[in-house]
């Protein structure tokens, strides 16, 4: 199945939290993945104006739709009660397999250069 490139809200979404905004979104992974090393290096940056918001409070992503990649959301720039600008997604293999073009080992960083357009993920965020 091919996916829309992107960040796609899911219908009815952007909705009221409270005071603060809930977005549900499905996210199709990069063209080529670079690994992630630092906060400043690597991994697949979703910015909060990448969905018209002005920051994350939190953001939650799991398993892509094959079962085979899982997703970690680490927060840049994030603690101390504040909103971040963006988060960054690192990938990792659930399965010993070729995904994306690229050999993945089971429990490790997606490989380098791994083209998961055709992966999508949905994506629950808190925003501000």
């Amino acid at each position: 199945m091919a996916f829309a490139k992107g960040i796609k809200p899911l219908a009815g979404f952007p909705q009221p939290f409270g005071d603060k905004i809930k977005v549900i979104f499905d996210r199709t992974g990069p063209t080529s993945y670079t690994q992630f090393s630092t906060p400043t290096t690597g991994g697949d940056v979703i910015n909060a104006a990448d969905l018209s918001q002005g920051g994350f409070d939190d953001l939650r992503i799991g398993v892509d739709t094959t079962g085979q990649i899982i997703g970690y959301a680490v927060p840049y720039l994030g603690g101390y009660t504040n909103a971040v600008p963006k988060y960054i997604i690192i990938y990792y293999s659930l399965v010993t397999a070729t995904v994306g073009g690229q050999s993945q080992t089971i429990g490790t960083q997606a490989a380098a250069s791994s083209n998961f357009s055709t992966l999508s993920w949905r994506c629950e965020a808190t925003m501000v």
